[in-house]
């Protein structure tokens, strides 16, 4: 959950690498620091805290090279401290590295060669491995040194007996790279350097690359090879008009709703891969979780056995999908990393529900259906959680040989995000210690994906509950400093709902109403069943967001966390 970037050309490198920095630091922002050469030797720069404390200090610098690596840091092996950020570098300072991933056996390969280090990264065997290895070339350094290397790894490595070349080794992280008009561009998001090219090649598992002289070369273990290039997709492009981009990514769902349902006709030859399966698998990591547990529900008339699995459990279960098994992967990013480990132990069809094209789960699935959503860099996920909710939608039609009424949803979308009161509501719910999410069918994973977006950029300790089972222990958590937010989207359940209202209340617990049925503090546009939870989304997600911002957060970049989730 890092960002790489690189970048060696005509031009002084300290503002690529910045820029590059700046479109990465979604995916990590606790530190960050670059490599640059400068009269042929390199200089590093390294700063704990978000991108813009970097960029104060490289400004006031008078580095001027071009060429350099860059990265952003999501911290998982030691403390996001100013040492243990990246790039790294070999005790005798022959090289440096940044690094994207978990090498998972480090402890004995630094016991097994007798490494020192100084920090507390697994990052910094990796070069004091590659500096131990006695090859006199560079790159072979590299390939001796990664076949050590236990875990997953996106590698840019420079040497100082070779400062004008950066190296590129790839294992189960993402890495790019690509020609430009005044060099060559290196990132583990290739949106990151989408304004300088066309194109860009992915360096896929066990490749290397060798950048110098304008050129680049690319390799496996044994020889040189050739490479293909890869299109940008066209997609639609978002003006930011907010503070946050959070609240930018919210407004943008109805297009990003249309363009994805519009996308879907692209993808109506996948109807046969539904034919003759026992079973069907659906499997993603916290929010896309949530999307498959609708999903489930979407599917549920085909009348076969469906399970939503957390991917992070399935990969560990004993549940072995049978060759007459579909298993469907989602994942914004298309790189979170319990779900793509969960593709390798599913020997059947396969297919993914992802927002990037060319990014790994595409190129481990069989199939896969492409969303539209546009770029999400905010952390918590919003448009493109419903575009995954809308993709179930689309393919329930498609099976089912229905018109989909996906205008409807955009329409109503559009005058919901135009006109709600949740401001309003948002300076009540900060008046609350604890805050509980109830609903019944549907409407309860609604409930949980409110929780998780509460929770996860307002640090407000929040749970989802089905409301029926709030009196089988939940309910010992209610007094008067409990709001108990209720959906209710179902005419069938609501009698059923408003008895559970009546027991918070009788407890003297607040109760707030989200619901198309009746007159409420959050009213919902009447739509569709199937619809419903598409749209009854949006007043949660604008609700966390707004919460956040009141308390003085920055809703794009939560503690702790970071938006592509690459290590497991």
């Amino acid at each position: 959950m890092c960002g790489i970037f690189g970048y060696i050309g005509k031009n002084n490198a300290k503002e690529k690498l910045i820029e590059g920095l700046e479109n990465l630091e979604y995916r990590g922002y606790d530190s960050s620091g670059v490599a640059i050469v400068q009269n042929g030797q390199i200089h590093i720069v390294k700063k704990a805290g978000k991108v813009c404390v970097l960029k104060d200090e490289l400004l006031q610098s008078d580095l001027d090279g071009h060429c350099g690596i860059a990265h952003t840091r999501w911290a998982t092996h030691g403390l996001p401290t100013e040492l243990n950020a990246h790039p790294h570098t070999d005790s005798k300072n022959q090289l440096c590295l940044v690094h994207n991933g978990i090498i998972e056996n480090y402890i004995s390969l630094k016991k097994e060669f007798n490494l020192t280090t100084k920090t507390q990264s697994d990052t910094e065997v990796i070069a004091e491995l590659i500096a131990k290895i006695k090859e006199k070339d560079n790159l072979e350094k590299i390939k001796k040194a990664c076949s050590f290397l236990k875990g997953s790894y996106a590698l840019a490595v420079i040497f100082e007996n070779e400062p004008d070349a950066i190296y590129l080794a790839k294992k189960e992280s993402p890495l790019m790279t690509t020609y430009g008009e005044d060099g060559i561009y290196i990132s583990s998001d290739a949106n990151a350097f989408k304004k300088y090219a066309n194109n860009f090649y992915i360096l896929k598992n066990n490749e290397f690359a060798k950048i110098k002289n304008n050129d680049i070369e690319f390799y496996n273990k044994n020889s040189k090879i050739n490479k293909k290039l890869n299109n940008f997709e066209k997609t639609f492009s978002f003006e930011n008009k907010n503070e946050f981009l959070m609240q930018d990514e919210i407004m943008q769902t109805p297009d990003a709703l249309k363009e994805t349902a519009l996308f879907f006709e692209n993808f109506k030859n996948l109807k046969n891969y539904f034919d003759n399966i026992d079973n069907i698998y659906l499997i993603g990591c916290g929010t896309a979780y949530h999307s498959c547990l609708l999903g489930k529900k979407y599917l549920e008339f085909l009348n076969i056995p469906i399970f939503s699995e957390i991917a992070s459990e399935f990969r560990y279960s004993n549940v072995k999908p049978s060759k007459k098994s579909l298993c469907i992967f989602v994942s914004q990013s298309g790189e979170t990393a319990d779900t793509i480990a969960c593709i390798k132990k599913c020997n059947c069809k396969t297919l993914a529900i992802t927002n990037v094209p060319n990014s790994s789960i595409t190129f481990n699935c069989k199939k896969t259906i492409l969303m539209k959503a546009g770029w999400e860099r905010a952390v918590a996920s919003t448009k493109a959680y419903c575009c995954q909710l809308l993709v179930f939608y689309l393919i329930k039609c498609l099976l089912k040989n229905e018109k989909p009424k996906w205008k409807q949803l955009v329409s109503s979308c559009k005058k919901y995000l135009k006109k709600n009161n949740i401001k309003d509501i948002s300076k009540k719910v900060l008046n609350f210690e604890k805050i509980m999410f109830i609903g019944r069918q549907e409407d309860y994973v609604t409930a949980m994906e409110s929780s998780l977006k509460l929770k996860e950029i307002s640090y407000i300790n929040c749970i989802a509950c089905p409301s029926g089972e709030l009196k089988h222990g939940t309910l010992a958590l209610v007094d008067e400093n409990t709001l108990v937010v209720l959906i209710s989207t179902k005419s069938s359940l609501h009698n059923k709902n408003l008895l559970s209202k009546q027991e918070i209340e009788a407890r003297k617990g607040c109760c707030f109403v989200a619901s198309n049925i009746i007159n409420s503090e959050i009213e919902l546009p009447n739509l569709n069943s199937d619809l419903m939870p598409i749209m009854s989304i949006l007043p949660f997600q604008l609700l966390a967001c707004e919460v956040c911002i009141s308390k003085g957060y920055n809703p794009d970049k939560p503690r702790n966390l970071s938006k592509s989730v690459t290590v497991e």
